[in-house]
């Protein structure tokens, strides 16, 4: 007995056993769960149906006390109107007592999906996760996934919010803003109890350009995603024209180009309506090549041979942007022509105000800067650091310029330019150079409120000098200027050689103008002055007396040589019109070109021969003109000396054509013409005076580089001629 009860409970316990052991591997078909499946599916949403082909149940015995059975399905299928899922298997775990009670709920179900269409996924959970899911929908035009989920359920049978989820996609393709990302490829996960998505090991491709990211994570918060995470791109060839669509042809200064850009970014944007907002970027970016097409006044007025293009060569970037805010730090090298120097930079944007900060060598520029004389060669060693501020339709504000360059050196202080490039204010400057003449200029200009000091022991003014002489007293470089400026040089340099000694006085500015000027000094120890006023019937008088003219003389070019002489102007300029006044006494005249032609042209190489030789003396020279706008009307100059005597009238229109006419009469038919005169001939001239009355009339016409002069003889002299010649006998005599 004991024996048959031993056998009945070994085969009892062996056919337990090979039952555990099937039931673990291969399971027991039932159609029990099915309902339950479904129930809990449509818990999760009511419109979705469940196709369950087979059940099997599976024994689990982890724990002998708490036996669990396991419930699996193979290639169920989802569906939501025209939308399907296909499931590889779906999985849950229940107690094997409550089961066999009936009474056993789910508390887990498991899912494993196959290969699905990514936009049938997202129209199915979109109705259960909130509209957000819609809007992305939109955005996904093509691709695929699976998904590998774990849903808990609570004892009421609701999901519980530990549920997780985790897959991939591939080869999805969005239309986001009419740009198009194709070829994505990602890792996903989420759990419904933090409301994120995880996107994990992501590539993609932008406009033929190959990304890829570690991670990116999207927050679903208050019905809008909240994206962050990284990007990068290894070095990719990229056309101009991508950038400039970006930028919506913003970046117009780009040139149409192919180049090299490798870059690493991590982003932070929240996704609302179609829209992205609260854009942050942190990128680090490597350019190789770019160039840029600047046309620049600023550059063009001080480098040398700029041909509006700029290139950058091995360009590291670092660029935050955020809102209204993005920070630029870069450093390249760079090139005007073709040799490189090297620039570092800092730029810095909240709303429409930019700040600047760069730091640039200059070894291989050609700088000049025409007011000051000054020029660096090629290849001399020079560097720059700029620091300001701009902001958009508003002046330009160079907080800090300094320039060194060996024994050079330019220190700014708040220079203020409008967006033309005119001054407005400075608060202080120092200046420490050799120019062009080989002068060791050092000067400094001070602020003080709205008016200036210039200071200084040694200044190369010639080339200023040029610039006032030209523009009749009206400030080019400024923008409506109205201040007042103290000058105190100790020497300032008129030509190379010649230069004013104690230079002091005041100028006042009025709108951009000079209305009030008075300066002193001495030349070659003679006086000088220079003095501008203006009267209550808005005239400008202006006055300058030399006693040592030679300098000023020689800055118009078509006097070669001038010696000697004192020089006395007035003029008063009223309505835009001046009328003016030049007097010049006893001097010398060694060269004159048009001067020369004319005695040439008239037969009178003896007076041609002593003007290129020891010179011609003028007892005074007297011209009478008015300038307004571009034209010079000269109503008259009379020039008399003991070999020859002129008269003479015209126009001259600037830079594009002279027209004068006039009489040149030598010394000796002068004097007989008088003496033929009754009486006054006698007691003026004399009675020795030689035979023959004759002179020449001349004409000068063309454009300033190609004159034609042409001279005809004449035998009687104009009554003004004789009038003019006598009213100078009178007052010499």
């Amino acid at each position: 007995m004991l024996k048959k009860f031993l056998i009945f409970i070994i085969s009892l316990a062996f056919i337990i056993f090979i039952t555990i052991i099937y039931l673990s591997k291969f399971g027991i078909e039932t159609n029990k769960a099915n309902s339950l499946i479904k129930e809990q599916v449509k818990k999760y949403d009511k419109d979705l149906e469940l196709d369950i082909k087979k059940v099997k149940i599976y024994l689990r015995i982890e724990d002998l006390f708490n036996p669990e059975i396991q419930i699996k399905t193979d290639d169920p299928i989802i569906k939501s109107g025209d939308n399907k899922i296909k499931i590889a298997w779906i999985s849950t775990y229940i107690n094997l007592f409550s089961y066999f009670q009936g009474s056993f709920t789910l508390d887990n179900l498991l899912i494993l999906t196959k290969n699905n269409k990514i936009k049938d996924l997202i129209s199915i959970v979109a109705k259960h996760e909130k509209p957000q899911l819609i809007i992305l929908n939109s955005f996904i035009k093509e691709g695929s996934f699976w998904i590998a989920a774990s849903i808990n359920f609570d004892k009421k049978g609701n999901i519980k919010k530990d549920s997780t989820f985790r897959g991939s996609a591939s080869d999805v393709k969005i239309k986001l803003f009419n740009n198009t990302f194709e070829n994505i490829d990602f890792e996903f996960e989420t759990a419904l109890k933090e409301k994120k998505y995880y996107l994990n090991n992501s590539k993609f491709i932008y406009k033929n350009i190959k990304f890829n990211s570690n991670s990116i994570e999207i927050d679903n918060y208050k019905n809008n995603f909240i994206f962050k995470g990284d990007l990068r791109n290894e070095t990719s060839a990229i056309k101009s024209n991508l950038i400039k669509d970006i930028f919506k042809d913003k970046l117009n200064f780009i040139e149409d180009q192919i180049f090299q850009i490798k870059t690493e970014n991590e982003f932070n944007f929240k996704l609302d309506k179609n829209k992205i907002k609260d854009l942050k970027i942190s990128s680090n970016i490597n350019l190789e090549k770019l160039k840029l097409n600047l046309k620049s006044k600023l550059i063009n007025k001080y480098i040398k041979n700029y041909k509006n293009s700029l290139i950058l060569n091995n360009n590291i970037i670092n660029v935050t942007y955020e809102k209204d805010k993005f920070n630029i730090n870069g450093k390249n090298n760079y090139s005007l022509e073709n040799l490189e120097d090297k620039i570092s930079y800092q730029i810095v944007k909240n709303k429409n105000k930019y700040n600047f900060n760069i730091s640039a060598d200059l070894d291989k520029s050609e700088l000049f800067v025409k007011s000051l004389s000054y020029e660096k060669k090629k290849n001399d060693p020079a560097n720059i650091e700029i620091i300001g501020k701009y902001q958009k339709d508003e002046n330009i504000v160079f907080e800090k310029i300094i320039f060194n360059n060996d024994k050079n050196h330019f220190k700014v202080k708040n220079l203020n330019l409008t967006k033309d490039y005119k001054f407005q204010y400075l608060d202080n400057a120092k200046l420490k150079f050799i120019n062009l003449n080989k002068k060791n200029n050092q000067i400094t200009i001070e602020r003080n409120k709205k008016n200036y000091k210039v200071l200084g022991k040694v200044f190369d003014s010639s080339k200023l000098i040029d610039d006032l002489l030209k523009s009749q007293n009206k400030t080019l470089i400024f923008d409506n200027f109205n201040s007042k400026i103290s000058l105190n040089i100790n020497k300032a340099y008129i030509d190379n050689l010649s230069f004013f000694k104690n230079l002091k006085g005041e100028i006042k500015f009025s709108n951009n103008e000079i209305s009030k000027l008075e300066i002193s000094a001495l030349v070659n120890d003679r006086d000088f002055s220079y003095k501008v006023k203006s009267n209550d019937q808005n005239k400008k008088i202006t006055t300058i007396y030399l006693d040592f003219p030679e300098p000023l003389v020689k800055k118009y070019k078509f006097i070669k040589g001038f010696k000697e002489g004192s020089l006395d102007f007035h003029s008063v300029k009223m309505n835009n019109k001046t009328n003016a006044n030049l007097k010049i006494y006893n001097f010398k005249l060694i060269e004159m070109p048009a001067l020369t032609k004319i005695l040439t042209l008239s037969s009178l190489q003896g007076i041609a021969d002593i003007l290129t030789g020891e010179g011609i003396r003028f007892d005074e020279f007297d011209m009478k003109f008015s300038n307004k706008e571009n034209i010079m009307t000269i109503d008259e100059i009379y020039a008399i000396g003991p070999a020859i005597s002129i008269l003479m009238s015209g126009y001259i229109e600037n830079e594009k054509m002279v027209s004068l006419r006039g009489t040149l009469v030598p010394a000796t038919t002068i004097n007989k013409a008088i003496a033929k005169i009754p009486i006054l001939g006698d007691i003026l001239i004399g009675k020795k005076t030689g035979e023959g009355v004759f002179g020449v009339s001349f004409k000068i016409k063309g454009q300033p580089k190609d004159l034609k002069t042409t001279v005809n003889p004449i035998k009687t002299l104009t009554p003004r001629f004789i009038t003019r010649t006598l009213e100078k006998i009178k007052k010499n005599n």
